[in-house]
């Protein structure tokens, strides 16, 4: 019989990825890891032998010491199957691609995002900018006097068409 499991853990790169709002867990967790290892570690690796010689000569039955070694020897604990690894294998893949479709997406977003960065830093302030320039950074939010008319003091909650009407009574 041997012992199944982890001889070490890096816990110090474990805790680089722990978010902060999870470090008393984590902490928690180490301190029970700790605890069962060092209780595992108090115990051999493996049974000590049975000097069956000894007990031989210390017992007068006759042939008791010997039918209780064959017993023994002969008696084993099946060690149970492992349904699980395959498992957590086959979600860790599944994880993986979607890590992966993340990182994609994510890069593609900082990338739109920098352009947008770079293209803010380039334009001219605000204070410097005439209406002309205005409406040709931002159509969407500059003034259209031909098309789109409106009525001062320009925002979008005193124009007519977002005028709700008079109150309607039952």
């Amino acid at each position: 019989m041997s012992r199944k499991a982890i001889k070490a853990i890096n816990w110090a790169a474990l805790l680089e990825k722990i978010p902060e709002t999870e470090k008393a867990a984590y902490a928690a967790f180490k301190a029970k890891s700790d605890q069962h290892l060092r209780r595992m570690a108090a115990y051999p690796e493996e049974y000590p032998k049975i000097d069956w010689a000894f007990y031989k000569k210390n017992i007068s039955m006759p042939g008791l010491v010997d039918k209780f070694q064959k017993e023994y020897e002969s008696f084993s604990v099946p060690y149970p199957a492992d349904k699980y690894t395959s498992l957590i294998e086959q979600k860790e893949k599944e994880i993986l691609v979607e890590m992966e479709k993340f990182v994609k997406e994510s890069n593609k977003n900082i990338a739109k995002a920098n352009k947008e960065i770079e293209k803010i830093q380039n334009m001219l302030p605000f204070a410097e900018m005439t209406m002309e320039d205005f409406r040709d950074a931002y159509p969407e939010f500059a003034l259209d006097s031909i098309n789109k008319p409106t009525i001062w003091p320009h925002i979008p909650e005193v124009q007519p068409e977002n005028d709700p009407g008079p109150p309607k009574f039952h």
